[in-house]
């Protein structure tokens, strides 16, 4: 080797020693160009995905699934965050028919809640909807939990209040601090 060449390839060799040491210990992950609004599931070892289907499913067949625009799936801490969310519950079963969408969402695997921060729109079957403040949703106990601001109309009447329980298998609502408003049914057929 020319002893001139000698200090470049010392730099080279600094240079080639200093990016491995910084990509090993860093936490940056490239992003290809155009995606945007990427989740985040809080650290750890991440999968981040584009569109999704994800299903927790049940011995007795049903299901609940969650479909979203963006997602990333932590696998350490056994959650998926979302995007662009549609949660789908109880398919496959008699309480079928309940449908959450939300802007964002944070599924827990292990603790079977999803997490909806931003609020979200429920529809259930019957005609009955909701919009809703920031929600939990429990798996485990089929029960939407909003501590805040609520909203949900059913057929003929709409009620406003704070605190809602929606138990989507019995079908139960309970809420505090309610403003409810009836609208008028068509008249029985009588005169006079």
């Amino acid at each position: 080797m020319n002893a001139r060449l000698l200090p470049w390839a010392a730099m080279a060799l600094l240079v080639v020693v200093l990016a491995a040491r910084s990509a090993l210990t860093t936490n940056v992950v490239a992003v290809s160009a155009g995606v945007t609004g990427l989740e985040t599931a809080g650290g750890g070892p991440e999968i981040r995905l584009g569109p999704v289907d994800v299903r927790e499913l049940h011995d007795d067949g049903s299901w609940n699934r969650l479909d979203a625009d963006t997602a990333v799936y932590g696998y350490a801490s056994r959650t998926v965050s979302a995007g662009g969310v549609t949660v789908f519950l109880g398919e496959g079963s008699p309480f079928a028919g309940t449908t959450v969408r939300a802007p964002r969402a944070a599924w827990d695997l292990d603790g079977k809640t999803i997490g909806l921060p931003e609020g979200c729109r429920v529809a259930r079957k019957g005609g009955w909807t909701g919009e809703l403040s920031a929600a939990t949703l429990d798996l485990v106990g089929s029960v939407l939990r909003v501590p805040g601001p609520a909203r949900i109309e059913g057929p003929g009447v709409s009620v406003l209040g704070r605190n809602l329980a929606w138990e989507w298998v019995e079908g139960k609502v309970t809420m505090e601090s309610t403003t409810s408003r009836l609208s008028p049914g068509k008249g029985s057929g009588r005169k006079g």
